[in-house]
């Protein structure tokens, strides 16, 4: 990946549906036009490459793209890409803020826009925070976590009957959240009460599959994703209601492991087929997370916990990692070690599998828990995709062409073409030959601004300054 150099700090707020926070920092300001020559650039939609062709920017749009000519050279604030790989900016649909530094790291990287999974009550004030920040992708933005009683997390907003629960569903429309964040621990009652009344005010609902829902329900009442398979093993496996009644009894986090590797081991294919027909026919988009799925399994690796990435996170957040996972790392022995990873190399096979039957995925990294890495996560995530039988090209479309689909915005972005906004990664080698590839990243534009090497280097190195006052 590339190394990091200082930025100036200014900020354009823009709204389109949602909020966009978008970089003027560091980099070359979008001109009354520039371009890119040279470039291979990839149709994400189909896997074609256009080799040596001119990308012309005006401003944060591209307008043009065609075959290179010689008098391109002469075109004002060009750019040789030699050959390189254009594709469209990427997308993390799954992501956390500690301290807004941190969305610098997904520019540098080439994630040009995110999803946060976790707001605040106080919306709009979230919002200033992140709006100080420069550079920063696009943003997606949910409400504060909406939970059951006693909430998982502090700063929830906790519902206990239907009636607060469509207060809540008013609280956060007026709010100004891009959506809404359902979590785990919400009765039935509270969860198809903020259903139907999202649905009324349409507004989506997006997150956990909660405890008390099974995966099928959550997919037919219209919940808009899934995060990081939860209730999957369970729907997929030959008696449902027996491990669900299981999990729910379950108090423990090793607890709710066994629970998961049992059914994993009771797994019905036929069942797993069903149901991947409803999410593919309900339009439930699953978002794997594997990022955070693959941790627990991987806590007694050395290698893996001293990642060289970690000059990149704050002291707090380091010790809230180290907090999170103290409990596993002082008690667990091999047995517990080898569960956690055979698990994920289930949640591995039912990822391939979704992908097969036509679910709707995106890729999300689940940034910032433990050892899932902001910008440099996605890049992970992408490759975990492929290891799960997905193509290349999926996983690109994953982070690219399906959250522009999601979101409503394929006509603005998702792919390479003209009268698209200008969101681009330049990468020295092809993605398609190998997903690794998308590290090699020699350039980056967020609406239209450009980021040289030297820039995105610059961006890295005051985030490691952040992340160490």
């Amino acid at each position: 990946m590339v190394r990091p150099s200082s930025t100036d700090r200014s900020l354009r707020l823009f709204f389109f549906s949602f909020v966009f926070l978008v970089c003027v920092a560091s980099g070359q300001e979008p001109t009354a036009e520039t371009s890119i020559r040279h470039v291979t650039v990839i149709n994400v939609a189909t896997g074609d490459e256009l080799k040596d062709q001119t990308v012309k920017i005006q401003g944060e749009r591209i307008v043009s793209i065609g075959a290179t000519q010689e008098a391109d050279a002469s075109l004002p604030g060009g750019v040789d890409a030699h050959g390189g790989f254009l594709i469209p900016g990427l997308w993390d649909m799954h992501i956390h803020v500690h301290e807004v530094y941190e969305l610098s790291l997904y520019v540098a990287n080439g994630v040009t826009g995110v999803r946060i999974m976790s707001g605040d009550q106080d919306e709009a004030g979230y919002r200033a925070a992140l709006a100080r920040q420069t550079p920063s992708p696009e943003i997606y933005l949910a409400s504060a976590i909406v939970d059951g009683s006693p909430p998982v997390w502090p700063g929830s907003i906790v519902v206990k009957k239907a009636d607060d629960a469509r207060r809540a569903v008013d609280d956060i429309k007026a709010a100004g959240a891009d959506f809404i964040n359902v979590y785990s621990r919400l009765s039935r009652e509270a969860y198809f009460a903020l259903a139907d009344e999202a649905k009324k005010q349409h507004i989506d609902f997006e997150g956990h599959v909660r405890d008390a829902i099974t995966a099928q329900e959550a997919s037919a009442a219209g919940q808009r994703t899934m995060e990081h398979l939860l209730g999957i093993a369970v729907a997929c496996s030959k008696d449902q209601k027996k491990f669900a009644d299981a999990m729910n009894r379950a108090q423990f986090f090793r607890d709710r492991m066994e629970v998961e590797a049992e059914a994993y081991s009771d797994l019905d294919q036929a069942k797993c087929g069903a149901l991947f027909a409803e999410f593919r026919s309900n339009d439930t988009w699953q978002v794997p997370t594997l990022s955070v799925l693959r941790v627990w399994g991987r806590l007694d690796d050395s290698k893996f916990t001293s990642d060289p990435r970690m000059a990149y996170i704050g002291k707090k957040s380091r010790q809230r990692w180290d907090e999170r996972i103290a409990p596993q790392q002082r008690h667990w022995g091999m047995g517990e070690y080898q569960m956690a990873l055979g698990i994920f190399a289930m949640d591995e096979r039912v990822v391939g599998a979704m992908f097969h039957a036509g679910v709707p995925i995106m890729a999300g990294t689940d940034a910032m828990n433990p050892y899932c890495f902001p910008g440099f996560g996605l890049h992970d995530e992408l490759a975990m995709l492929v290891e799960s039988g997905l193509t290349p090209l999926a996983a690109l479309q994953a982070a690219t062409m399906n959250p522009a689909k999601f979101l409503g915005r394929s006509s603005d972005m998702g792919t390479v073409e003209a009268g698209k906004v200008a969101s681009l990664v330049l990468l020295r080698a092809d993605p398609l030959v190998d997903i690794h590839n998308t590290t090699q990243i020699e350039g980056v534009w967020l609406r239209g601004k450009y980021f040289d090497e030297a820039g995105l280097n610059g961006i890295l190195d005051g985030a490691n300054e952040d992340a160490w006052r």
